[in-house]
């Protein structure tokens, strides 16, 4: 399911469906998929690998071109060793320094990836869509909660709190999923993970 599917199935949920008198604009919507596929990459990222040059006397390794970075698994250097020699490293700044220097060979590097939802293609499981569904539909119908707390309205009370309830129970449900996911991927990591 792309971006565009993703927005059209969060309103479906949310029973928000006339583009006449939207309760949520679409950058609303979007915005509370994009935290949720960013929780989601957290608790199932992409497994990547691929080697990066060194520089000769330098600790420093370049890993601009590490697009989503998440966090960094291990750095093999020198590769090929037997059995292999694993680098300890430190992240500051948007920086990744290894133990030992450089020689101009390669590392490889293990990392941990987001996962995109764009208007074309997704990096989702299929079989993982609803979850994404079922955290922005919490986080919305809380938002929409916490507005309508000292607003007017035809309902009352009782709409705040019928948002309320539905975006609590949703968000449970949501991270109970997220930790299943969690438990079955087994990454449990002490390496690095990035603020975004």
């Amino acid at each position: 399911m792309n971006l565009i599917e993703m927005r059209a199935r969060v309103r479906e949920d949310l029973q928000d469906t006339d583009a006449q008198n939207y309760r949520w604009t679409d950058d609303e919507v979007d915005g509370a998929i994009d935290r949720v596929v960013l929780e989601y990459s957290l608790h199932a990222p992409i497994e990547q690998q691929g080697d990066i040059a060194t520089t000769d006397g330098d600790t420093e390794l370049d890993i601009s071109s590490l697009s989503g970075l998440l966090g960094v698994k291990s750095v093999e250097f020198p590769i090929g060793q037997t059995p292999k020699y694993y680098q300890r490293t430190e992240y500051w700044a948007g920086h990744l320094y290894m133990q030992d220097k450089g020689n101009g060979n390669d590392a490889r590097v293990r990392w941990l990836k987001s996962h995109t939802l764009d208007a074309a293609a997704t990096t989702i499981p299929t079989e993982h869509d609803e979850i994404i569904v079922l955290g922005a539909t919490g986080y919305l119908a809380m938002s929409a909660s916490a507005y309508t707390v000292d607003r007017a309205s035809i309902a009352g009370r009782h709409a705040t709190i019928n948002y309320k309830a539905w975006g609590k129970e949703r968000l449970d449900r949501y991270d109970k999923k997220l930790k299943a996911i969690s438990r079955s991927s087994r990454i449990i990591s002490k390496e690095f993970y990035i603020d975004e």
